[in-house]
Order: structure tokens, then C-alpha cells, then sequence
């Protein structure tokens, strides 16, 4: 028998022997440890009555602590002792594996790892593919976003430009005849209120129409913003309100400012606009005023009341000769 068999052999049998004698020692190391432990147990309680039967006591007393205490050692520790050296022995004496290098799967298994490895690959690719998808996605939406806002502000500030066209002479600048209308109707009621002044004049170039065709139409617009300049210039408070009516008409709204107040600034105006010399500093283009004013001691009952006033003073001052102020009634 060769070297290498024998020593699993040796190994087997020394396992037992160990156990055999460690029983022996607890057999008789048990009862010794047992004996002195009740002597002296029974001297602390006061000696023996009598020898003989405290020696058979004793005796007995040793026999049945020591009996317990060895079948508690053989159940708790011994036995799982001994089921310990068979599991040893069992691992020892099992063959040896295969090394990876032996051990090959079966040709059906090899099979479904290669299925269930190609099946991870395409999930693999499947989930890269997602996910460009959805980075595209998220670019995408941001672009149409960015967009959006782009929009809503364009669109914000055109309707700002139609809200201020809509209320802006589009060749000067001042306000229109919706604007003028509407604060009209705002001021005259404040005036009302408030038992205040407020000065309504109605402006229109003398012969424009005749102006504008020998000057030709580029040159008539250019005097109506000159006209729309010098307004601006002469009534420059926040609450005076200057706009053209249409054509070569214009019309002043000035709150809280009295007939006299009012007509010396007009008078003003006109003399400014004879020395422009429109057009190109040659002319002669005039301006013919109408204007009424409301008070507590002149009132009117409605603001299409006072621009009335204005307007019928103004065809005063037309067939009166043009080039002059009229005071209405």
C-alpha cells in the first residue's frame, strides 16, 4: 500500500481513540471533582452525625451527581463531537473536483447560455438605443421650448405694437382719435368732479390741401410732423394730451388750465409755426385755432359738448380769414 492511502487510514483511527480517551478522563476526573465538591459541601454544614451512613450518603450523592453530569457531557458535547469527526472524515475521504479546464457543460446547456447571452446583448443594445431615443427626445423638447418662449414674447410685443398703433398716429406720433376720445370722456369727468378748468383746442392748417399739392405729398408730411413737434414742445406736462384728428386737424386737451392760460400759449404756438417759413424755411403755412374751455363759472354739459364749443369756434376763425384764434361763447 502506498504512502498516500495509509494516511487517511491513520487519520480515520486516531479520531476515535481521542474521543475514547478524553471519555476515560471525564469518567474518572468527573466523580474525584464530584466527591470533594460535596465533602465539602457536607463540612460547611457541619460535619458528619455519623460516619457510616454519612460516608454511604455521600457515596450515593457522588454516584448520582456524577452519573448526571457525564450523561449531560455525552449529550452535549461528545456527541456533537463525534458527528463533527464523521462530517471531517466524510470531506476528507470525498474525490477530488474536476478543474475548469475538465469540466465542460453539456452541449444542450452550453446552448441556452449562448441564447440567454445573446438575449442579454439585444436587451443591452435595446436599452442603449432607449435611452439615445430619449436624450433626443429631452433635446428636442427643450429646442421646442426655447422656441415657444420665443414666440410668446414676439407675439407679446406685437400685440404691444398693435395696442400702441392702435392708439398712435402712425406719421407724428401723438395720439389718435380713439385716444383723444378717451381722454376726452376721462378728463372731462375729473373736471366735473373736481369743480376744475379744463381747455379744449381745436388746430387745422390754412390752405393745406392747396400746400400739399403744389408741394407735393412728402413735403405735406413733413410739415404735419413739424406741426406734431412744435405741439409736443409747447405741451409737455403729463397730463396735456396732443393728437391729430385726421388730415390737417389736430386738437390740444389741457387740464386745469383756464381760457386766458390756454389762449396765451396758442398764440405762442402760431407765431412758432409762421417762423418755421414751412416748407424749407420759404413758406408761409398758417394755423387757425378754435377754443373753448370749461370752468365752474362757464360749464358744460358733456365733453361732446365742449369739443363742440371748440369745433364752431374754429369755423369762426376759418371764415373770419384764417391765420387767428376764435374763443367760443
Amino acid at each position: 500500500m502506498s504512502t498516500d492511502s495509509a494516511a487517511p487510514s491513520l487519520h480515520e483511527d486516531a479520531m476515535p481513540r481521542r474521543l475514547g480517551s478524553l471519555r476515560l478522563r471525564l469518567g474518572l476526573g468527573v466523580p474525584l471533582l464530584t466527591c470533594a465538591i460535596v465533602a465539602v459541601f457536607e463540612w460547611s454544614l457541619g460535619g458528619f452525625v455519623v460516619p457510616a451512613e454519612g460516608m454511604a450518603r455521600t457515596a450515593w450523592l457522588v454516584l448520582l451527581l456524577s452519573a448526571a453530569q457525564l450523561l449531560l457531557i455525552e449529550m452535549l458535547m461528545l456527541r456533537p463531537l463525534r458527528r463533527l469527526a464523521a462530517g471531517c472524515e466524510a470531506m476528507e475521504s470525498a474525490p477530488v473536483p474536476l478543474t475548469p479546464e475538465d469540466a465542460t457543460p453539456a452541449p444542450g446547456l452550453a446552448a441556452e447560455l449562448d441564447r440567454i447571452g445573446h438575449a442579454m446583448r439585444r436587451a443591452r443594445g435595446s436599452l442603449w438605443q432607449q435611452d439615445q431615443h430619449a436624450r433626443e427626445l429631452r433635446r428636442e423638447l427643450t429646442q421646442q421650448r426655447l422656441l415657444l418662449e420665443q414666440a410668446q414674447l414676439a407675439l407679446e410685443a406685437n400685440q404691444r405694437e398693435l395696442a400702441s398703433l392702435a392708439r398712435t398716429d402712425a406719421l407724428t406720433g401723438l395720439a389718435n382719435q380713439r385716444a383723444f376720445d378717451e381722454a376726452l370722456r376721462r378728463e372731462f369727468k375729473r373736471a366735473q368732479r373736481q369743480r376744475g378748468l379744463l381747455a379744449l383746442a381745436v388746430l387745422d392748417l390754412d390752405e393745406f390741401k392747396a400746400f400739399n399739392h403744389h408741394h407735393g405729398t412728402a413735403v405735406g408730411d413733413a410739415a404735419l410732423q413739424s406741426v406734431a413737434g412744435l405741439l409736443n414742445e409747447r405741451f409737455k406736462r403729463d397730463t396735456d394730451v396732443v393728437a391729430r384728428l385726421g388730415g390737417e386737424e389736430f386738437v390740444a386737451l389741457l387740464p386745469g388750465v383756464g381760457m386766458a392760460e390756454a389762449q396765451g400759449v396758442l398764440e405762442q404756438l402760431r407765431d412758432d409755426l409762421r417762423a418755421l417759413r414751412l416748407p424749407q424755411g420759404e413758406g408761409h403755412l398758417t394755423l387757425s385755432v378754435g377754443l373753448a374751455a370749461a370752468s365752474p363759472a362757464h360749464p358744460y354739459l358733456s365733453a361732446q359738448a365742449l369739443m363742440q364749443a371748440a369745433d364752431e369756434a374754429l369755423y369762426i376763425a376759418k371764415h373770419a380769414g384764417r391765420d387767428r384764434l376764435s374763443l367760443a361763447a
